[in-house]
């Protein structure tokens, strides 16, 4: 489908890009949240509150089934299979950014209860989910 008024066919997305937008965005989230906390130090850290566990699971639980469930659902590369043709194909670019999602999703609920409560707990989760983000970045599927 043309895009509207130029006659061209609409741009191709890019999961190296949006994958890097995500983890930028993410970082930035967790770094300013952390500064907040920090800088509001005169907060006494409350390793043991109900918000503590209830962030920390959740954020445990959203990378947990993005690593056992989403990454198994992105398809390996075929035979002969450029990266632009991987990375054009739906089957795989849907489910490698719900995955990508939901990692961020993780890391950003990690760094909130380190914000709100200022858990070691939820500091390692949110360096734990940032990490594992980026780890697991468009190269992780395509190997080419």
């Amino acid at each position: 489908m043309p895009v509207a008024g130029t006659g061209a066919p609409p741009r191709q997305s890019n999961p190296a890009q949006l994958h890097l937008f995500l983890g930028i965005g993410l970082v930035v989230t967790a770094v300013a949240l952390g500064l907040m906390r920090y800088l509001t130090s005169g907060l006494a850290p409350d390793p043991a509150s109900l918000i503590t566990f209830i962030m920390a699971g959740v954020s445990v639980s959203m990378a947990g089934v993005a690593l056992m469930f989403l990454k198994g659902q992105v398809p390996e590369p075929r035979g002969g299979q450029t990266s632009a043709q991987y990375w054009a194909d739906p089957k795989v670019a849907g489910p490698a950014t719900m995955f990508w999602f939901i990692l961020e999703g993780a890391g950003i609920v990690a760094s909130v209860g380190y914000f709100l409560e200022g858990s070691a707990i939820a500091a390692l989760l949110a360096l734990f989910a940032i990490a594992t983000f980026w780890m697991n970045g468009p190269r992780a599927f395509d190997r080419e």
